[in-house]
């Protein structure tokens, strides 16, 4: 009954005979392109001000309640009414002042988060606008070698990848770079595009910008043909 059943439904019109149009399919290196993204960069430096600003500020406060409490150690004998009520304060402010700390931590966290997703949200959108220009139907993640690593750790990761291989000219990674250097033109460019390679600049390495903690380094093997300078050739 089944086997009829089975017949039966495959007793349609034949298939088309003209084969699906090829699918066109793009890489990026996305540890670079958020290495290299301006904003984030930017966004990432103001927030370490204003996370080291919070942290000092919460830090002070404890270290005020820990001196006022050796005053009254210094100040009452223990187990009289004064010590008591004295204590009784203190620890009542510093179960605030942890539930505060509590509540700053959180909220830092979200907002680094935050930050990093609307970066990559951003260069989503330069890689679909790009993709639909050039007919790419699937861009995928692929990750060069860390020079910074040891060769059982590239080893591992180069295992774990999904891309086992690519063509070098359907890496994208440094049109993207380029698109976002104009897209957030307002901010300082952490990288350009020399020699078919994305450079990052001295200012990214300095210690002056905290920056993705992301290897620096192009994808080797995996650059796409591109003109010198920072206006690089696009494939057709």
């Amino acid at each position: 009954m089944l086997g009829t059943a089975f017949a039966q439904g495959t007793t349609g019109a034949a298939p088309a005979s003209t084969p699906p149009p090829l699918v066109r399919t793009g890489v990026v290196d996305m540890v670079i392109l958020l290495r290299a993204h301006p904003k984030l960069n930017a966004d990432l430096k103001a927030f370490n001000t204003h996370q080291n600003g919070i942290r000092t500020l919460l830090m002070n406060e404890e270290k005020e309640l820990q001196d006022k409490a050796k005053i009254v150690l210094d100040k009452y004998r223990a187990g009289t009414p004064e010590y008591n009520q004295a204590m009784e304060e203190l620890e009542k402010k510093m179960v605030e002042l942890k539930a505060r700390q509590n509540r700053a931590q959180r909220d830092l966290m979200m907002d680094d988060m935050r930050i990093k997703y609307n970066a990559f949200k951003s260069i989503r959108e330069e890689i679909q606008n790009f993709s639909l220009q050039k007919g790419f139907a699937v861009v995928l993640d692929v990750r060069g070698i860390d020079p910074e690593q040891g060769e059982l750790e590239n080893a591992q990761e180069e295992v774990g990848q999904t891309v086992v291989w690519n063509a070098p000219n359907v890496n994208l990674t440094i049109y993207i770079v380029h698109a976002l250097n104009q897209k957030f033109s307002q901010f300082p460019a952490t990288a350009n595009i020399v020699n078919n390679q994305v450079v990052f600049l001295k200012t990214n390495n300095d210690g002056a910008s905290p920056g993705p903690a992301v290897p620096n380094r192009p994808a080797p093997g995996q650059q796409p043909v591109a003109t010198p300078g920072n206006n690089p050739a696009q494939p057709r």
